[in-house]
């Protein structure tokens, strides 16, 4: 497959949204999608640049009010269980390594490293669960992702039948929010180590956009995919330890992994901090859509733990 890889002005502008995951096209891995795409001509007095960071930061907070609404709910309905039920919070930093889009047949392949050089950007993602009788592990995941860049290239770009034109200031959005819910059970369960095996049923929100001064070309999707879970905990003392988590999939035209690794320090009983690394690949080259991307994360979390006792 020819790339057209396409070289930019100096000037440009970059907004982040907010932050997290991947996966590949609707063709490969997923199983079930609704896809959503327009094509609208527009004012040129109409064209505007990404939104200001304010704004973003105001958008990222009204997601996480929602979701802390979802996990005290959550949170109300278990406490009935025999089970500890958590909450972790993980922050930090992501820089892009892979991020080739491409879509239509005959639709230019187009870079958002290369072409639009994505900055080191901060990303948030919030799960809520609880481990039944110390074996099952139940719990939900919230990670949303939208990339916001703004540039001048020098070349066309043919997406999904419609031709950008070049030198003129073009936006590009790319979206990946990723749900998931997770079910994991101990195979080894020891004094100091720990592993489970299990599987995440992921709904993922997906795609990207181009528009200009002309054009709006829209392309987005809900699709689900199964993917495989694996957790593991090493205790090396009482209060420091390794923690492993992965979800990952892979079809004979596309992929989705989500693994990370951190060092684990318990503050008290119920509190606990991580400092790790985390890898985001994968992708799928479909007919009409290709898009593979691979982020780095280095991120710090939180949990803080709900502990019941037995009946």
């Amino acid at each position: 497959m020819n790339y057209q890889m396409l070289n930019r002005k100096d000037e440009r502008k970059s907004t982040l949204y907010s932050t997290f995951a991947i996966d590949g096209d609707s063709s490969s891995l997923d199983s079930f999608v609704v896809t959503e795409s327009s094509v609208l001509q527009t004012n040129p007095d109409s064209y505007r640049d990404a939104e200001k960071p304010a704004h973003n930061m105001h958008h990222l907070i009204s997601k996480l009010v929602f979701c802390f609404r979802y996990l005290f709910l959550f949170i109300c309905l278990n406490s009935n269980l025999n089970a500890q039920t958590f909450v972790n919070l993980e922050s930090g930093a992501f820089f892009t390594e892979i991020n080739d889009i491409r879509n239509g047949n005959n639709g230019t392949m187009f870079s958002l490293k290369n072409d639009f050089k994505t900055p080191i950007s901060p990303f948030l993602r919030l799960r809520a669960g609880y481990l039944s009788n110390g074996r099952n592990h139940f719990s939900i995941l919230y990670a949303p992702l939208k990339i916001v860049e703004t540039g001048i290239l020098e070349k066309d770009i043919l997406f999904d039948g419609k031709n950008f034109q070049a030198n003129i200031p073009i936006e590009v959005v790319y979206k990946f929010n990723s749900y998931r819910f997770t079910y994991n059970r101990r195979i080894i369960s020891k004094d100091n180590f720990k592993l489970g095996l299990g599987l995440s049923a992921k709904i993922r929100d997906a795609g990207f956009s181009l528009k200009n001064s002309e054009l709006l070309k829209e392309n987005f999707s809900i699709g689900f995919a199964p993917l495989i879970n694996l957790i593991a905990n090493w205790d090396i003392s009482q209060k420091i330890g390794i923690d492993f988590f992965g979800d990952g999939l892979a079809a004979s035209k596309g992929r989705a992994i989500d693994l990370s690794i951190s060092g684990r320090y318990s503050f008290s009983k119920n509190l606990q901090g991580n400092i790790g690394y985390r890898l985001l690949e994968g992708g799928a080259n479909g007919t009409n859509r290709y898009n593979f991307i691979q982020l780095h994360f280095i991120y710090a979390s939180i949990q803080y733990s709900f502990n019941k006792n037995k009946p």
